[in-house]
């Protein structure tokens, strides 16, 4: 079984021990394919934004068995007032392409998305897909942080 994990995690910018205190709310996703057959792939992402700060992570997860390839790979790029990332895992042997990818923004004054999506295809049968999207906006990030 070949295993690899790989975490762009927590970038943050500015955190002050109130914008801590306040609490901010996490937009994450998940996506994951089946892991019934010999390859599986799994990414998630968050992103928190606050007037004093940006913070995004993700995860990915790949697996492959009976001599298939597995690769995780993650970026983050970020600025004083906004911060990206994006994951993806791919699995794939013989018969079976696994495949999942997340992606997560967070700004100081817009809204905060994650995305996530997984594709698993077995040789002859259709792809089984599955899609996990959430965006928090700016009025309910305020609304969330006030005293």
């Amino acid at each position: 079984m070949n295993r690899l994990i790989l975490s762009a995690s927590a970038l943050a910018l500015g955190l002050s021990g109130t914008a801590m205190a306040q609490q901010a709310p996490t937009t994450s996703t998940s996506a994951s394919t089946p892991t019934t057959g010999d390859v599986s792939a799994s990414t998630s992402g968050s992103a928190t934004g606050t007037p004093d700060s940006v913070g995004v992570s993700g995860t990915g997860d790949a697996r492959a068995a009976n001599g298939g390839t597995a690769t995780t790979e993650g970026t983050a790029t970020l600025n004083q007032n906004s911060a990206n990332q994006r994951t993806t895992a791919t699995a794939r042997d013989a018969d079976e392409r696994a495949r999942s990818m997340s992606r997560s923004h967070a700004s100081k004054n817009g809204a905060d998305v994650s995305h996530s999506m997984s594709i698993y295809k077995q040789q002859g049968e259709k792809p089984v897909i599955s899609k996990d999207h959430e965006v928090t906006t700016p009025k309910e990030k305020a609304a969330a942080t006030q005293p």
